[in-house]
């Protein structure tokens, strides 16, 4: 990888980090300030307040977490970038240490190169698998029906 592909590749591990931490303030300096992200049935966010405040508010009752970043595929234009990075996210929450949620995704992101170098200024996530621990499934027996529609 070029000088650049590193430089965004750590835009992706610094936002696992500020996550992880808590340290909202690095987190936003992972984002331009006129972001979208889509993080599809969690939610979306347009600027950058509206995202952290969100990443604030989801992880106030979480305990430990761990965003582990691999895969990394970034290809560079210029002053634009387009990166595809896997996520496997763990999240314990606080107020029960045995329930935890397990997420395995993509980010595909497209950054831009600024004064303030690399941004995400567009962020999609799309969710490959998500398990929870059983305490937080609701129990089915596999020969149970279907649960009828409303």
């Amino acid at each position: 990888m070029g000088v650049d592909s590193d430089e965004i590749v750590a835009v992706q591990v610094r936002y696992a980090r500020a996550v992880d931490t808590r340290d909202w303030p690095l987190l936003r300096t992972c984002f331009a300030e006129d972001v979208t992200a889509d993080y599809g049935d969690i939610g979306a966010w347009r600027g950058i307040d509206d995202l952290v405040r969100f990443m604030e508010e989801a992880h106030a009752g979480m305990g430990p977490t761990q965003h582990l970043l691999s895969n990394f595929q970034v290809d560079i234009d210029g002053d634009r970038a387009e990166a595809v990075t896997y996520v496997h996210a763990v999240t314990v929450l606080a107020s029960h240490p045995d329930d935890w949620f397990d997420t395995v995704g993509i980010y595909e992101d497209r950054l831009r190169l600024g004064t303030d170098g690399w941004r995400i200024a567009e962020r999609t996530f799309r969710t490959t698998r998500m398990v929870a621990s059983p305490s937080l499934t609701p129990t089915r027996h596999p020969n149970d029906p279907p649960e009828a529609s409303p």
